[in-house]
């Protein structure tokens, strides 16, 4: 099955570790500053860099599929519904593929040891497009199920099987200007007063607040930015669940 999975490249490694587990994710195997996983639904690698690599500071999304004859029938549908795609090697990794979901944001797709979904937190990255609908179909071609969509159109979920969504937000509708057009944030279907607690206790500057859908818990990462940690969707007012 499909998971996902979202690297966080940061120059705090460390503080981002925290950061993870403070919200609800479990560590996985041996952390270094370098390369730490942590799961829960869907996986976050925390990969540490230098603050001079123009990495720093951003987000990738990955899907990572079972094997690679997984990973070429992933190919040969979205290839015949028409999306971009370029296949590449990665050392330690092997074959990968790039998936343009617009003309500006990819995301990647390479074989993966994706552990089975656990816990209350699930990956949820945000691609910021202007082209919503677009972007909806590709990501449905490489086998995603559309979850919520927004009454306007400028708001779509897609969920993966093995753990993790991937979310697209109209970026002509942000309510702040876009920096990076990957962002990562999580989906909570627990305590999140309880998540603020630990973070706070650790260090992390977090607050609840009331949202139209659901309660939100806002964190500063490690850089600056805020971490949104929304509760799951239960106000289905203006946006409709798809089954």
């Amino acid at each position: 099955m499909t998971a996902i999975q979202v690297i966080q490249f940061t120059q705090n490694p460390r503080k981002w570790r925290i950061l993870a587990e403070g919200i609800g994710l479990t560590a996985q195997g041996e952390a270094n500053d370098s390369w730490s996983e942590f799961d829960g639904r869907g996986m976050l690698a925390v990969h540490g860099v230098e603050s001079s690599d123009p990495l720093a500071g951003t987000a990738e999304i990955w899907m990572l599929v079972d094997d690679a004859a997984a990973l070429d029938a992933l190919e040969s549908r979205a290839t015949a519904e028409g999306v971009a795609i370029a296949r590449g090697e990665m050392e330690g990794i092997g074959a990968t593929l790039q998936i343009s979901v617009d003309d500006v944001t990819t995301v990647h797709v390479a074989v993966g040891a994706a552990r089975p979904p656990h816990g209350d937190v699930s990956l949820l990255p945000l691609i910021f497009t202007a082209d919503v609908d677009g972007a909806s179909r590709v990501l449905t071609a490489l086998g995603l199920t559309l979850k919520i969509t927004s009454d306007s159109g400028g708001w779509a979920v897609f969920d993966a099987k093995g753990g993790g969504s991937i979310a697209l937000h109209d970026i002509g509708s942000a309510s702040n200007p876009v920096a990076n057009r990957v962002g990562l944030s999580f989906e909570h279907r627990g305590d999140l007063d309880a998540a603020a607690e630990r973070l706070t206790a650790s260090g992390i500057d977090s607050t609840v607040v009331d949202e139209a859908y659901n309660r939100t818990l806002r964190a500063t990462t490690p850089e600056g930015s805020q971490l949104w940690v929304n509760g799951a969707q239960t106000d289905l007012y203006g946006y409709t669940e798809n089954s």
